[in-house]
């Protein structure tokens, strides 16, 4: 009799392990986690306009610093700005190309002024330094954890000081380059 409620506990605990949901949980993977977005790294870039310092805080979301020269052509002028400032890259979900949204806000110094000398003196003008915010939407593609090619197109660029400020709309130009992170 012992030996039968025994069997029978046995049989039912059996029963209830057999019936009950299987524990096998399965990975979610989310593409901008996969092997080839780098996840905590330091790491520097190439560009058309210059250099870049970065640090990868996730896969998804990077920060960095842009040290860039950019060549500026308008109608009325063309000027050369060095632009140096933090950037913030937000990366989409996405397969073999992810595409991302961008926000730079630097600091620029046009090369444009004036030195005069004169027999008592040596004077220097220099233009006044400009804040500017940049928005672009862009696309990158990882090789591995460690190389990555990107470009975006800037979409807004805002001139937020010296006075007076202004705001351009549209495409404001692009940017491609190369990333190596370690």
């Amino acid at each position: 009799m012992r030996f039968t409620k025994l069997f029978a506990l046995a049989a039912l605990a059996a029963f209830g392990f057999g019936a009950a949901p299987s524990a096998h949980a399965q990975a979610v993977i989310d593409k901008n986690r996969s092997y080839f977005s780098p996840d905590q790294q330091f790491g520097f870039g190439v560009n058309n306009k210059g250099g870049t310092i970065q640090y990868a805080l996730g896969p998804a979301f990077h920060i960095g610093l842009n040290l860039a020269l950019d060549f500026y052509k308008d109608s009325s002028r063309s000027d050369t700005y060095y632009d140096f400032g933090p950037y913030v890259k937000f990366l989409f979900s996405g397969d073999v190309i992810k595409p991302y949204a961008y926000a730079g806000l630097g600091v620029v110094q046009a090369n444009t002024g004036s030195v005069s000398i004169s027999q008592d003196t040596l004077g220097a003008e220099l233009p006044d330094a400009q804040i500017r915010l940049y928005l672009a939407v862009g696309a990158e593609h990882f090789f591995n954890q460690n190389v990555g090619i990107y470009g975006h197109l800037n979409l807004v660029d805002a001139k937020l000081s010296p006075s007076p400020s202004t705001t351009s709309f549209g495409l404001q130009g692009a940017t491609v380059g190369v990333e190596f992170f370690f």
